[in-house]
């Protein structure tokens, strides 16, 4: 990675992360890093001379089966530690991160050496930054050797800019300020990240951040630092997970196709409630020819054990039933995907036979199970927040429309209504807007309604459990992510009411 783009970079980075917490480490590669950061991501970092980069991502590269030593020595050391501050000596591509804990230590990461700790800085990380005049820039080949930010990318740039355009090229740097982002590739497909446009003929994919970039570029070049074992792993898992999700689907289709011949059932029931005054209701027949409003002729199956309204009446029922079953399947569909989605990020790994209709058809959350349990709202980023009417219908909501890696809200020290926040797959991000809509909300039916402020807990859905032989909605909570603080503002749940 060219070190003024390191810089940019970087800096972005720092914006992302400082004060959350290192949940754990691995060790995809020999030179290959993930940092498990929770809601902010997970930062990979690739260390290498030549072909290092590092980038936030939601999600994981594959793991060995069993951890590398300098991956447990690191977790011993990172495990549940905070990073209070940030620094970059960016000409040398190096960052560091202050550490919360005993004893106090700088956690180093150098794209190139990999990662380490110092109990103090060196002092040059608050060294200035010299830049030096173009003509000495255009003078001397080896100038990245003394100022290993004038790297040969970026003195073949100056070079063959007019020497006003380089002037300014090089102000604008060293001034802090990029001309933009881009991933650069030449004619033999070699690529570099960029923060300017390079002259010559290259073909140049721009970006909207720094940070936007490097994960495009760190995804495309990430099988370059995996052992060949761990990505035949990672496809074996994909295979398997693919064809379980098929496996699950085809039977959800099963279903489908039994309910809609249930729902069917009513047109016969209408058919027979139409001419009912011609018939004996209360006559049994295993048959019956009935003609519709166009004149054409109906054979009936009937049950003969039946009479012929009660049949009517049978066969109402069977097509309600069918109509309350589509809802739960597409329900059941739905979570289903959501979860696979949601491990594969990209909406092209989903079967391709699933429809745009059935898609609309499987973001449908209502029912007249799940309205008579809960108040359904849908947070600014869309995610669907449930929030339960009683206490009694808490423990019904936890069990059956919440999964394990759903988000549980309510509020601390006091009774409230549980909350529920459904996350669109198991590694999926939640914005915090989204968080705090659900904790507001949460807030909102509690005993502490009228206050300005509410105090709120949020843990996972599996850390949550009922008290064995407790009153209903007592719940056990394992483990709280948070305790988040926020305003009440009393037409939110208007606002964002389905």
């Amino acid at each position: 990675m060219e070190a003024n783009f390191f810089r940019f970079a970087a800096d972005e980075l720092f914006s992302r992360i400082k004060g959350w917490r290192i949940q754990k480490v691995y060790m995809p590669g020999p030179n290959l890093y993930t940092m498990d950061l929770g809601r902010a991501g997970n930062l990979i970092l690739a260390c290498s001379r030549r072909q290092g980069f590092f980038y936030l991502s939601s999600v994981k590269p594959p793991n060995p089966e069993q951890p590398a030593s300098k991956a447990m020595w690191l977790r011993k050391h990172l495990k549940n530690r905070r990073i209070l501050e940030t620094r970059s000596r960016w000409v040398n591509r190096s960052m560091a991160f202050e550490l919360s804990g005993q004893p106090r230590q700088w956690l180093i990461l150098d794209l190139l050496r990999g990662p380490g700790f110092v109990q103090a800085l060196d002092p040059e990380f608050d060294e200035d930054i010299v830049w030096p005049k173009l003509e000495q820039v255009k003078l001397h080949d080896e100038i990245w050797k003394t100022h290993p930010h004038i790297s040969p990318p970026f003195r073949k740039e100056l070079s063959a800019r007019p020497p006003e355009k380089a002037e300014k090229l090089l102000a604008r740097l060293s001034s802090g300020h990029a001309e933009g982002f881009f991933i650069c590739r030449d004619k033999r497909d070699n690529s570099m990240l960029s923060c300017f446009k390079p002259s010559k003929e290259l073909y140049c994919q721009g970006f909207g951040s720094a940070l936007e970039a490097c994960e495009n570029f760190g995804r495309s070049r990430l099988d370059v630092f995996l052992p060949a074992s761990s990505q035949a792993l990672q496809d074996k898992r994909d295979h398997k997970r693919r064809s379980k999700l098929e496996k699950q689907l085809r039977r959800i289709e099963e279903d489908r196709s039994r309910l809609k011949n249930m729902v069917l059932s009513g047109e016969k029931g209408r058919l027979i409630q139409s001419s009912l005054y011609r018939l004996k209701g209360d006559e049994k027949t295993q048959r019956l020819k009935i003609a519709d409003h166009t004149g054409t002729e109906h054979a009936i199956e009937l049950d003969g054990r039946l009479s012929i309204q009660e049949n009517m009446e049978k066969f109402f029922r069977m097509a309600a039933k069918g109509k309350r079953g589509l809802k739960i399947i597409s329900q059941r569909e739905s979570d289903l995907l959501a979860g696979f989605s949601g491990e594969e990020k990209n909406q092209e790994a989903v079967p391709e036979r699933i429809s745009a209709d059935r898609k609309g058809e499987r973001k449908t959350l209502s029912g007249t199970t799940l309205s008579r349990r809960a108040h359904v709202f849908c947070s600014s980023d869309g995610h669907i927040i449930l929030r339960a009417r009683n206490s009694r219908m808490a423990g019904d909501l936890l069990r059956d429309h919440a999964s394990s890696y759903d988000l549980w809200f309510h509020v601390q020290d006091g009774p409230g209504a549980h909350t529920i926040l459904k996350r669109h797959g198991k590694d999926a991000q939640v914005p915090e807007k989204s968080m705090r809509e659900a904790a507001c909300l949460a807030a909102l039916a509690s005993y502490q309604k009228k206050e300005q402020k509410g105090r709120v807990m949020c843990a996972m859905v599996r850390d949550v459990r009922p008290v064995k032989g407790g009153s209903p909605g007592q719940v056990k909570v394992d483990k709280i992510l948070e305790t988040l603080v926020v305003y009440l503002d009393p037409g939110l749940e208007e606002r964002l009411k389905k």
